[in-house]
């Protein structure tokens, strides 16, 4: 089935838009996917996997959920950047429409810190196809574990049932790498065609670390630039300290003498000349 296929379904336009999204109405529930937890993700790689990630493709596996039997699907990736620039792409939030396809616009209207965590609420609108979506999520970021995760923001109304996700970053083998982990897991209101779901999970799933591992390494790249200007400029100021020329030597004292009295003498010479001046100038007193 095509997209331009699916775009024509009148049911899945009919199921997505039974209720609108509200700011000032709760949500259907207080949350039926389990939640991620801050922290590193509980998964094991295999030679294959390593040898696929060298070469700058992704790799799809299966994460314990800390429910017995339950598993959800993990995005890895090695990028080559930095973990701080990568989590940083991450968590600019308020850029998501100019970097993330399908999100349109993205607004905060909550934060808050609790020692070290932060709590980000944003809206979302997402556009899919011809169908328009909104809805409220809650991010939750560590940034000394390097870690984010987000749920649905259920003091408000979404278009969306649910939503979970997850983001870890660690640091890479070199410097300037490092190695993401991204996981997601979405509920749709109502009866959607299973091609469509899979455009709206599944696909954005394998998507998710592409465009972190494209803006990442783009920031990267605009850093090392800057940073290279900023190395040539001091470069240069150094070099021109280095060519100065060394101070002359001092005259002999008696040379340093004379030039002061001659400075005297001439100072006195023109305040002289100008009290001459003025009591020329000054009218005659009356006999």
């Amino acid at each position: 089935v095509s997209l331009a296929e699916l775009s024509r379904l009148p049911m899945l336009t009919l199921s997505l838009a039974i209720a609108a999204a509200a700011e000032n109405e709760p949500h259907y529930h207080n949350g039926k996917l389990t939640r991620y937890e801050i922290g590193p993700p509980s998964v094991l790689l295999s030679r294959s996997d390593e040898e696929r990630l060298s070469s700058g493709k992704p790799v799809m596996q299966a994460m314990e959920t800390g429910i017995v039997g339950a598993r959800r699907l993990l995005m890895v990736q090695d990028i080559a950047a930095p973990p701080n620039v990568v989590m940083d792409r991450i968590m600019d939030l308020a850029h998501y429409d100019k970097m993330v396809d399908g999100v349109t616009r993205n607004v905060e209207y909550n934060r808050e810190q609790e020692g070290g965590l932060q709590r980000i609420k944003t809206t979302y609108d997402i556009a899919v196809l011809h169908m328009k979506m909104r809805y409220f999520m809650e991010h939750e970021y560590d940034p000394e574990k390097r870690c984010m995760t987000f749920h649905l923001d259920y003091s408000r109304r979404s278009d969306i049932d649910d939503s979970v996700g997850y983001w870890y970053v660690e640091p890479g083998a070199g410097r300037a790498s490092s190695r993401v982990y991204y996981s997601c897991e979405c509920k749709l209101r109502g009866w959607v065609p299973s091609p469509v779901y899979n455009v709206l999970t599944k696909e954005a799933l394998s998507k998710a670390t592409t465009w972190v591992a494209k803006e990442s390494v783009k920031e990267w790249r605009n850093q090392q630039q800057n940073d290279g200007l900023l190395q040539f400029v001091t470069g240069v100021r150094d070099a021109m300290e280095q060519l100065k020329l060394p101070p002359l030597p001092q005259p002999p004292h008696f040379v340093s003498r004379f030039v002061g009295e001659r400075r005297a003498a001439a100072v006195r010479f023109v305040s002289n000349r100008r009290i001459g001046r003025k009591l020329a100038a000054a009218p005659s007193a009356p006999l």
